[in-house]
């Protein structure tokens, strides 16, 4: 389920603004690389912009609860709901309305019937090197290579995180 554009944007706004007030983090605007006019806002550590985001993950939770508990007592049933959250029906192995129930009340997501063999990823822009780098997560090997992938081979960071790691093992 991807909200609109617009409320991405407002989250987004909100975040930044959460981040500066409540977490002392300190916003800069730059330039957008390839455009003459163009610019966007980052935290300069983006750490307050995680404990923002995570605050504010937490109270649309609790908005969300709240919210179907209005609804069921309007009368609604857990199927209008779990159409109201876009939960389709069939394609997990519980019913939409138990689908439903098991995101809100339970705190979990139906898992689907097909599971990826897809490795779980995210992606992200090095500031050292500005190389797009695939980040696999810290479970499994501890070898960076095995982490991340796409540094350029000059990357300071990446270089760091290998001499670390050798230290670290004693391996070459």
């Amino acid at each position: 389920m991807m909200a609109p554009i617009g409320v991405g944007r407002r989250l987004e706004s909100l975040a930044f603004e959460i981040a500066a007030e409540e977490f002392d983090g300190e916003i800069v605007v730059e330039p957008i690389p390839g455009y003459q006019m163009l610019t966007r806002q980052r935290l300069v550590d983006p750490l307050p912009g995680v404990r923002a985001a995570r605050a504010l993950a937490s109270a649309a939770r609790g908005l969300l609860v709240e919210q179907v508990r209005d609804a069921r007592a309007a009368g609604r049933s857990w199927d209008e709901v779990g159409e109201a959250l876009e939960l389709s029906d069939g394609t997990t192995d519980d019913p939409r309305a138990e689908a439903a129930f098991a995101e809100v009340v339970e705190g979990r997501r139906a898992e689907p019937t097909w599971h990826s063999f897809r490795t779980p990823s995210t992606y992200w822009r090095c500031r050292s090197c500005g190389e797009l780098v695939t980040d696999y997560g810290p479970i499994g090997s501890s070898h960076p290579d095995d982490q991340e992938s796409g540094h350029a081979t000059t990357c300071t960071r990446h270089q760091a995180a290998l001499a670390r790691w050798r230290a670290d093992t004693g391996w070459d």
